[in-house]
């Protein structure tokens, strides 16, 4: 999702593309991190402004457009919520209009940090009818330990939204989470903001043998559509927990 710069224009572009996508009636849409902040992470600077001003707008958001679509899953990218004093980078699961899970970002980088970003602490993984999904944001994948946690949890499906920074260095593919996957036989949903960088911020669909699709590298509003065949997926695992 290429990112505006005020907060309307971005839930009026994640509304479109969000119905855009159900008429697909996927079994789950993704949005990217912090998908209604306007502007890009370099202009990240005061986590209270920000979460005062975009945070209970996109929940509310997210709850109508989850109402909406019923039965699909929705992840909503992330938001800068306030909790006990505290802003943490969160990411939310909906369906028929019901919050189903919230997870802390548990790596925010330096920006996050300066700007007032506590880190989370419990990682998480949701039992759902399409399987069971650990939810992290864009670089808790730096953290070795938190992704064995998450899959030791059982995860199956990892959602990803992104959002790299312009000083993010230039990637070619997706490397560290292609790994991820192979390693610890996941799915992983990389669900990009564009506004920041596309250098590390490129959406992806990946699985354990390989990327099954990516967008272009530009800046521009896109939807990557594919089928995870789970059936497949665990048998990958069985022979993973047998080596």
């Amino acid at each position: 999702m290429e990112i505006r710069n005020t907060l309307q224009s971005n839930i009026a572009a994640a509304n479109a593309a969000v119905d855009k996508a159900a008429k697909q009636k996927p079994a789950l849409i993704a949005l990217p991190e912090y998908f209604t902040v306007p502007n890009c992470m370099a202009d990240f600077t005061d986590a209270q402004k920000i979460s005062r001003e975009t945070c209970k707008e996109t929940l509310l958001f997210l709850q109508e457009k989850s109402k909406q679509i019923g039965d699909i899953y929705l992840l909503g990218g992330s938001v800068l919520e306030e909790d006990g004093g505290q802003y943490y980078n969160t990411s939310t699961l909906w369906k028929n209009g019901a919050l189903l899970a919230k997870y802390k970002k548990i790596n925010p980088i330096r920006a996050e940090i300066q700007a007032g970003v506590a880190k989370g602490t419990q990682p998480l993984v949701v039992d759902t009818d399409i399987g069971k999904i650990g939810m992290l944001v864009c670089a808790d994948t730096f953290d070795p330990a938190l992704v064995k946690r998450v899959a030791d949890l059982g995860a199956e499906i990892l959602t990803l939204p992104v959002a790299a920074m312009g000083t993010h260095p230039t990637v070619k593919g997706h490397p560290l989470t292609e790994g991820i996957a192979r390693d610890y036989g996941v799915f992983l949903l990389k669900v990009g903001n564009v506004c920041s960088s596309m250098r590390g911020g490129r959406s992806a669909v990946i699985a354990p043998w390989g990327l099954l699709g990516e967008v272009s590298d530009a800046p521009e509003d896109s939807i990557l559509t594919r089928e995870l065949d789970m059936q497949r997926l665990r048998e990958y695992r069985s022979k993973l927990s047998r080596v």
